[in-house]
């Protein structure tokens, strides 16, 4: 279900600022016409759309694992920014409009992305592992990534498969697909490929790992 929200709602905004965009063509294009037809046929679709990302914007945020900053952020531009690309049409202003393509397409790349900086940023490790044959020192480090970054949805045993996160202790996953999943991300899981660097996917992937039954 979760999954599915996701879906929906990446879909539903994507659909917004198509819209929104070839509105704000026709406005720069100098076709009045053209673009009073678009809104007089999208009116309703506009308002369905509007409520719709509100909606499932705040029940994906009310299911995420922790309210992170770029999330609070995220909701208050999404609130603001809709009015004004309406009162931007509404009065034909140019840099109004030119603007609020460009805070759609910020949001969205929020959301896409995690970071308001849209970047996201490298994890640092608490524990000090190295890359020699420490086994136990490597397994350390995945066991305090894991509970910094995946307990909260997949449990401290890895059963809890909240959130649609998958029973750990029932995954037939090999090592090398475990750490694609985690680099990739899946459903409401982002992607680390950008956080994790190759020790520290290492060591998560093997504490991951010693969950199978």
């Amino acid at each position: 279900m979760e999954k599915g929200f996701l879906h929906l709602h990446v879909t539903i905004v994507s659909l917004f600022i198509l819209l929104y965009v070839a509105k704000v063509y026709l406005l720069l294009a100098n076709k009045p016409e053209a673009l009073e037809k678009l809104r007089s046929k999208t009116k309703i679709a506009d308002m369905v759309l509007g409520a719709l990302i509100i909606i499932t914007g705040v029940y994906l945020t009310f299911i995420a694992p922790a309210i992170e900053t770029y999330l609070i952020v995220k909701i208050v531009l999404v609130i603001a920014s809709i009015p004004l690309g309406i009162i931007a049409m509404k009065k034909s202003n140019k840099a109004l409009a030119i603007f609020s393509v460009l805070l759609y397409v910020y949001i969205f790349l929020i959301a896409k992305t995690d970071s308001l900086t849209l970047k996201k940023d490298a994890y640092v490790s608490p524990v000090s592992a190295t890359s020699s044959t420490d086994g136990a020192k490597t397994v350390s480090e995945g066991e305090v990534m894991y509970k910094d970054k995946c307990a909260v949805c997949h449990g401290a045993d890895g059963k809890q498969a909240t959130n649609g996160a998958k029973d750990l202790t029932q995954s037939t996953l090999t090592k090398a697909e475990t750490m694609e999943q985690i680099k990739a991300g899946k459903g409401l899981m982002p992607s680390f490929k950008d956080v994790f660097n190759d020790q520290q996917l290492t060591a998560l992937t093997e504490y991951v790992d010693g969950f199978k039954k």
